[in-house]
């Protein structure tokens, strides 16, 4: 009997020893770690420190610094005046269309006279004629620029929004994936993975080719992509209108020199004119009126003419310097949008911590409101197009000797 309660009590206490042993260990580490007021608040902390630490490592990572999509999209809305002012193209191009027109008739009717500079009028006149038609041509090459740029930058932002919605749709990082984006955001704020610039080291290469990019720098690499494409579009753009601009005002200039070449030739026919038909009326007080009468008409009408050529030079520049001011105020706001572009708060790469939802609601609100303004503005070019008779036509007024373009 003896025998068998031996046996038992080595069995229970062969099976009991591990518990007692981890008993023992954590006994003797607690007496450890509260063996004085001083350790026991440095455990306090550790322990406390260590959970936060535990429960930040499980929760989604911080999304990472990207391009501001917001400004480029401000930036975007300075096109706005450009929507506007090609509104207007359709009556523009026909005032320059019309003007030119009316410029080539009136050298025709010169051409008919016996006036000793009519030659010289008339290659001015058709000079300025062609000069005016080739600015007909491309000031509507010009505003076609300008509405296929709008349409662009709509364009663009519209797909922006489709990948940041497709980005900020995908299903969210599980718990193990979340603490590998964290551990990697850290190790990369330390250059363990990362440099200052934001390369990955050779180890930060190594880990992204066995475990693959994190969440956040998929998330980064996206939105930088959109920002450059977005922000690449608007310099194309302005660079784009910014060198038709100079083929423009060189014909602006062109236009301008032949209108002074013809109102300096003009206005030493008109002086010879005055002069013989002044010779004329001094030589009726000694002879009758007869055939001269006829060569009198014929100063009377050359005057006349000279005088439309000059009225109607003053009116036709005054439509030119109406149009270069409008392109001169169109041409500096497209140099302050390009100073702003080469901004490093615009360029830079970490210019912003906003989260997809920012991002998202700061190009809706920018999209939709160009988006409605070139709406409209395409319906009214369509209505002046195809839709209403236009205000305004120009029409040849036959007088004897003259040609006059009147706005019914």
């Amino acid at each position: 009997m003896s025998d068998i309660r031996f046996a038992v009590r080595a069995e229970v206490q062969h099976r009991t020893e591990p518990i007692e042993i981890a008993i023992n260990f954590i006994r003797d580490h607690y007496k450890a770690l509260t063996r004085t007021w001083s350790t026991t608040f440095a455990t306090i902390i550790i322990a406390f420190f260590s959970v936060s630490i535990f429960k930040s490592l499980l929760q989604p990572a911080a999304p990472r610094p990207v391009g501001d999509l917001v400004k480029v999209a401000g930036l975007a809305r300075s096109f706005e005046p450009l929507i506007y002012y090609s509104e207007h193209a359709v009556s523009q191009v026909h005032d320059l269309q019309a003007t030119s027109v009316a410029v080539w008739d009136l050298g025709e009717s010169v051409r008919t006279s016996d006036m000793r500079d009519a030659p010289r009028i008339v290659a001015d006149l058709d000079a300025l004629s062609e000069t005016m038609k080739t600015l007909a041509i491309e000031m509507t090459k010009f505003f076609a620029r300008v509405d296929g740029d709008i349409d662009g930058i709509l364009n663009v932002m519209d797909w922006a929004k489709m990948h940041l919605n497709r980005l900020k749709s995908s299903p969210s990082p599980s718990t193990i994936s979340s603490a590998y984006d964290n551990i990697h955001n850290l190790l990369s704020q330390a250059h363990v993975l990362e440099d200052a610039s934001g390369s990955p080291t050779t180890l930060g290469r190594l880990t992204s080719h066995i475990f693959g990019l994190s969440n956040p720098q998929r998330e980064q690499r996206m939105v930088q992509l959109l920002f450059t494409e977005f922000l690449s579009v608007l310099e194309d753009s302005i660079q784009a209108e910014l060198q038709h601009s100079v083929t423009l005002f060189a014909l602006f200039e062109a236009v301008d020199h032949h209108f002074l070449n013809l109102a300096r030739t003009v206005v030493r026919e008109s002086s010879a004119q005055e002069e013989l038909h002044a010779d004329m009326l001094s030589s009726l007080w000694t002879r009758l009126l007869g055939t001269r009468a006829a060569e009198l008409r014929k100063f009377e009408q050359n005057r006349l003419l000279l005088r439309d050529v000059r009225e109607k030079t003053v009116r036709n520049k005054g439509i030119l310097v109406e149009h270069n001011g409008k392109l001169l105020t169109l041409k500096a706001s497209l140099e302050t949008l390009r100073s702003k572009l080469v901004s490093p708060l615009v360029r830079g790469v970490n210019s912003t911590t906003l989260t997809l939802e920012d991002q998202i609601r700061g190009l809706s609100d920018v999209s939709d409101y160009l988006g409605d303004v070139r709406k409209q503005q395409k319906g009214k070019v369509m209505e002046t197009l195809f839709g209403s008779v236009p205000s305004k036509k120009y029409a040849i007024e036959d007088r004897p000797g003259t040609v006059v373009v009147n706005p019914l």
